[in-house]
């Protein structure tokens, strides 16, 4: 579950939505950015939007928007998002392939049991790689 990170200072609303957002670190933001020319980062906070229904990707507490399509990575959460849906972004393990796994080849029966034969939750680079920043 993601953590808010709430600081009335700062003003962490979504410009499109008007919802709160998530904070996430530049890094992320910077791995994430298909074509880093496109933003200024100048060390100023990002959220991502967790608002399902929402175009934006992160914005900034300025009101600049990166919006999904700008995104290397698809924001598992967001809809109208067309597969494959990723579940872990370090080893590149989908939706269908944990699916496939548990319902049709019917060798995995545990979180534990997944993890052995995906792969998945088992990377260290969700700071960069998945687009919450991990």
């Amino acid at each position: 579950m993601l953590d808010l990170n709430i600081n009335p200072k700062l003003n962490n609303s979504c410009p499109i939505c008007g919802k709160i957002g998530q904070k996430v670190k530049e890094i992320t933001v910077e791995h994430q950015v298909i074509n880093k020319n496109d933003i200024h980062l100048y060390g100023e906070p990002y959220f991502i939007c967790l608002t399902p229904e929402c175009e934006a990707g992160y914005y900034s507490q300025n009101g600049n928007v990166i919006r999904q399509e700008q995104l290397k990575n698809k924001i598992w959460f967001k809809k109208n998002i067309s597969a494959p849906i990723p579940i872990c972004y370090c080893a590149n393990v989908t939706e269908e392939q944990i699916l496939y796994h548990v319902a049709e080849a019917q060798c995995c029966s545990t979180l534990e049991d997944i993890k052995r034969h995906t792969g998945a939750n088992t990377g260290c680079e969700c700071i960069i790689k998945n687009p919450a920043g991990g």
